[in-house]
C-alpha cells in the first residue's frame, strides 16, 4: 500500500470499500460483486484493493464479520438501554432488526449463492448461518429472565432455521415470509424466556 495513506485514510478506505460492497450485494446481488466496481467506488485502483483484501473471498468474508459485530454491537445497546439486562422486549426489538437489515446476507443471497460465498473464504475461515454459539451463549447467561434449562442448541437452531428460511425464500409463500420470519423469532424467544 503506497505510503501516502494515513491510518485514517486507511480507516476510511476500509470503511467505504465495505460500504460499497454491500451497496453492491443489496442492488445486483451476490454474483454480481466486483472487485473493481468496489474499488472505483471509492477511487482506488484494484491493485490497491488487494492490498487491503487480499482476495474477494477475504473481503467478503470481512463484510460479513463486520455486520455481525454490528448486530453485536446493537444488542449490547439494547442491554445498555434497559439498564443492564436485556428482556423478552429489547431481544425481540433486536432479533426483528437483525432478521430485517437490508445487509442481512440471508436475505440477500439464495442457497447457492450462499454456498457459493462461502467456498470463496480462504480456508481457515468460515460462516456459521446465522449465529454462533458465543453469542447465544450472552442471550442465555446475560438476558434478563431467561427461563432456566433455556437450551443454547434449540435456540441455535431457531436461528438456523431463520437463514434457511431467508436463503430458501423462493421456496416459501411469499406472502407469508414476513410471518414466518416473525414465528422464528417468537419460538426463538419462547425458548430463551418462556
Amino acid at each position: 500500500m503506497p505510503a501516502i495513506f494515513t491510518q485514517e485514510n486507511k480507516d476510511e478506505l476500509y470503511r467505504g470499500m465495505i460500504d460499497a460492497g454491500w451497496e453492491q450485494l443489496v442492488e445486483r446481488g451476490v454474483r454480481s460483486l466486483r472487485v473493481e466496481q468496489v474499488a472505483r467506488a471509492v477511487g482506488i485502483a484494484k491493485g490497491t484493493f488487494y492490498s487491503f483484501f487480499p482476495s474477494k473471498g477475504d473481503f467478503v468474508y470481512a463484510m460479513l464479520m463486520e455486520n455481525r459485530q454490528r448486530a453485536v454491537d446493537e444488542l449490547e445497546a439494547e442491554r445498555v438501554r434497559a439498564g443492564g439486562r436485556a428482556g423478552r422486549d429489547e431481544v425481540r426489538a433486536w432479533m426483528r432488526r437483525m432478521w430485517r437489515a437490508e445487509r442481512n446476507i440471508f436475505r440477500i443471497a439464495t442457497a447457492d449463492e450462499y454456498d457459493y460465498l462461502v467456498r470463496s473464504f480462504p480456508g481457515d475461515r468460515s460462516f456459521e448461518p446465522a449465529t454462533d454459539s458465543r453469542l447465544v451463549r450472552w442471550l442465555i447467561d446475560d438476558a434478563a429472565d431467561v427461563r432456566p434449562g433455556a437450551d443454547t442448541h434449540r435456540v441455535m437452531n431457531l436461528q438456523v432455521a431463520l437463514a434457511l428460511v431467508l436463503l430458501n425464500r423462493g421456496y416459501m409463500q411469499a406472502d407469508a415470509l414476513e410471518a414466518t420470519v416473525d414465528a422464528l423469532i417468537e419460538s426463538t424467544l419462547d425458548e430463551l424466556f418462556g
